[in-house]
């Protein structure tokens, strides 16, 4: 009795091994082969799969697809396809896969039997001499690139020193260039005028004259932000109160509108010139001493 329990056992395991085989008989290196795994159970038992944790060695796992339990008279189907992939170049490459029974405190490992494939040596390149080193001590040329990290820092340094710059000596460099704008507007007048009064002087050209008395006006007119060119004489000597200009300019009219020239009209010309460097020199002063220009 002993012997018949024991061997009815043993026959309903072998009959309860959870099936799984390759849908294929052959496979390449590096494609892809599909293996599938189900098994037939009570509907009250528990059971489990092998995920991705699972070593499919040779194989190694792509992805899983499982499928919806299906239960009838003979109990519940579970059933998974596995897409493996296997870079073995054995001629014959095996795999069984187990089914995990839940148990009250544990779980049983329940393996399928081993199923085979066969490995096609199609894509497989064979060695027909064994790979020598072969030492390569050539230099090789490198083509240039343009380092955009040395760029960036070098503008932040020059940016940044240029604003440390300005930071310390800010004012005194803008009123330098102040200066400056200020001395060749200067220099200019001064060019052009005394040429238009050595005409007038040497060539007795009262148009010269005119045109000495036009200029003055003009410069007359960016150093004081007045409107000095359309201004008459009256109303020039109101903003400038000064007895020997007011002469000069008198003269300079009498010798414009006379048509005539003056003995004095050299000497007028040169108090204008005088008084235009007068106010030059006050505005000179004047952005020196102010704390911002």
């Amino acid at each position: 009795m002993i012997l018949c329990c024991f061997f009815h056992s043993g026959a309903w395991a072998q009959k309860n091994l959870p099936q799984g085989v390759f849908l294929t008989d052959s496979i390449e290196v590096g494609k892809p082969v599909y293996f599938s795994l189900s098994f037939r159970h009570k509907s009250a038992t528990e059971v489990f799969f092998p995920d991705s944790a699972y070593n499919f060695g040779p194989f190694e796992l792509i992805s899983k697809k499982s499928f919806v339990s299906s239960t009838d008279d003979r109990g519940t189907l579970d059933s998974a396809v596995y897409h493996l992939v296997s870079f073995d170049v054995a001629p014959v490459q095996r795999l069984r896969l187990p089914v995990y029974v839940f148990r009250q405190k544990d779980c049983t490992a329940v393996f399928t039997r081993p199923d085979s494939v066969f490995l096609l040596k199609s894509n497989i390149a064979a060695l027909r001499k064994k790979p020598r080193l072969v030492p390569e001590t050539h230099l090789l040329r490198l083509g240039r690139q343009f380092n955009f990290s040395i760029l960036i820092g070098s503008l932040a340094l020059i940016i940044g020193t240029i604003g440390s710059i300005y930071w310390v000596f800010g004012q005194d460099i803008y009123k330098q260039w102040q200066l400056l704008k200020l001395q060749r507007r200067h220099l200019e007048y001064l060019r052009i005028f005394n040429r238009l009064m050595r005409n007038a002087r040497e060539k007795n050209n009262i148009k010269d004259a005119e045109k000495a008395i036009i200029v003055w006006k003009n410069y007359l007119e960016r150093l004081e932000k007045k409107p000095f060119a359309t201004y008459t004489t009256r109303e020039i000597v109101d903003n400038m109160p000064d007895e020997e200009l007011a002469e000069a300019l008198k003269n300079m009219d009498s010798i414009i509108y006379g048509q005539g020239k003056s003995r004095n009209m050299d000497a007028s010309l040169e108090v204008l010139k005088a008084g235009a460097t007068r106010i030059y020199r006050s505005k000179r002063k004047f952005i020196l001493n102010s704390p911002v220009a």
